[in-house]
Parts: C-alpha cells; structure tokens; sequence
C-alpha cells in the first residue's frame, strides 16, 4: 500500500471519529434540551361549560384554549390535562399531583393565603337569576334578600364585603353544599330568593334540568364589589411558572387571542383591562 493510501486511510477515519464524536454531540445536547421541558399538571372538570368541557373526546372550553395558547408561548413546559371533579382540584393541588387549577376560579382572602393566582384571564360575566315573577335586575333589588351559596366561593367573599361595608342594606346569606342546579331549582320554586353566579354556566344547567328563571345581567358601575374576575390557580410553590404564564397572557391579551377566545366561548369581549395584567 503506498503512502498516499495510508494518509487517504487515515483521513477517512479521522473524518469519521469527528463525526461520530459530533453526532454524540449532537444527540446529548438534544437530551439535554429534552430535559428541560418540565410537565405541568393541570386539574379540571370536563362538565364545565363554557370553562372547561368535553365536546366529543376533545377538551375545550376558554379556560382549556387559554392555557393551550399559554403553553405554546412556554417551550419549556410541557401541559398535561388532568380531569377530576370540581371539588377535588384545589385537593389535587393540596397533595402536589397537579400544579395548575382550572375552573372559573375567583380570588378568595382565604385562598390567597394558600395559592398563587396568575393575571385574570377574563371578567366573570355573573348575572342575577330569580324567580320569573319577582325577576331582579339591579343590585338594589337584591338588599334584604336571601341567597345561597357554597362556602369558600368568591361569592360568598362578595356578599361578605358588602354586609360589612353597609350593614344597614344587608343581603341574607346562607351556605350550604347543594349543587348549582340544586339552587337554582330552589330560587325557580321560591325557596330562596336569588343566585348571583356565572351566566353561562348557571344558564346552561338551568336548560339541562328545566328550571325556569330570570336571567339578568346587573350594572355594575355603582357596585364594584360585585365585579369579580377569573383567574387560573396554581401550587404556592410554582412562583417562575407564575411569572411565565403572567407574561404570556399579557402577551395573548395584547395580540388579541384572549378577546377572540373570550367572543367564541362568551359571546363578547370579557378580557381584562391592560391595568388588571400589572
């Protein structure tokens, strides 16, 4: 064999230890990339329309869309979407096997001490639901009347602050554990005298279970305290993933996506103030 072979030989097999030795290099680095994505688990019912429901085998819902458009502006988290009852989220939460709570959910002082709260992703659009013959339509109608709600609810925040703050024009409040479709049955028969609660939600069961009764948006200009706003809720301890989807949101609300979700799942524009996304 003659020297030039030899070298030629040598070349060719130095060529291909640097390119094995790259392809390595290559195949580590997309590992290493690999793990780096971190899954997050998200928690939430799938009867929740128009939050989070099931339409067919798909997941949908403005909650769900929301965080699908949150998690493409975040590579290095991966969502992974959990269905549980509604009451067994904020459990989940509690015992760490989901990260992420989605569902309607409004700030509480109570809740404000155990989890973390992104940017609202929408004003709750909540409306006064009555009997027909009394059909209530301001918040004045309401003082000196009787509700009834869950305990822990951002509601029960609402009619709490309002008591306090004029005691002379108090709203009757009682808490109890009955389903929404439960209590409005109750209001439709007398029972109790008004549901101040999501208007989608509370409209879509009153129509599934047959309750007849009156649905009426209140103005909410001269009550403040009964503007409430939805929020996606998460484990104390996820503050980074916090501060990523807060950013992401009010990148989704100012290119539009969040107004366009919030038209397709509640009929208008419901996002928040660019004030609110500070």
């Amino acid at each position: 064999m003659t020297f030039k072979k030899v070298a030629a030989l040598a070349a060719v097999g130095l060529l291909s230890v640097a390119f094995l030795a790259a392809c390595g290099k290559s195949d580590k680095g997309a590992t290493d990339t690999a793990k780096k994505v971190t899954t997050i688990t998200v928690a939430q019912t799938a009867d929740s329309k128009p939050y989070t429901y099931k339409e067919g085998d798909t997941l949908t819902g403005y909650d769900i869309e929301v965080l699908k458009a949150i998690d493409k502006k975040l590579p290095d988290y991966k969502f992974d979407y959990k269905i549980v009852s509604d009451e067994a989220i904020l459990t989940d939460l509690d015992a760490g096997r989901s990260q992420i709570g989605a569902n309607n959910f409004g700030k509480t002082p109570e809740r404000e001490k155990k989890y973390a709260f992104t940017y609202p992703i929408s004003e709750n659009v909540n409306a006064i639901f009555s009997s027909t013959s009394n059909n209530y339509t301001s918040i004045k109608d309401l003082i000196g009347k009787k509700t009834e709600i869950p305990a822990g609810t951002n509601y029960g925040a609402i009619f709490e602050a309002w008591n306090k703050k004029y005691p002379d024009k108090k709203i009757e409040v009682t808490y109890s554990e009955r389903s929404l479709a439960d209590r409005l049955a109750a209001v439709e028969s007398g029972q109790i005298d008004f549901l101040f609660a999501s208007k989608s939600a509370a409209e879509n069961l009153a129509k599934t279970h047959g309750v007849t009764v009156a649905s009426n948006i209140p103005d909410l200009k001269d009550y403040p305290t009964f503007k409430t706003y939805e929020y996606f809720i998460l484990e104390d301890t996820q503050t980074k993933l916090k501060d990523e989807m807060d950013k992401a949101l009010k990148v989704l609300s100012e290119d539009g996506t969040l107004k366009k979700l919030s038209e397709k799942f509640y009929g208008g524009d419901y996002t928040p103030s660019a004030d609110a996304l500070k």
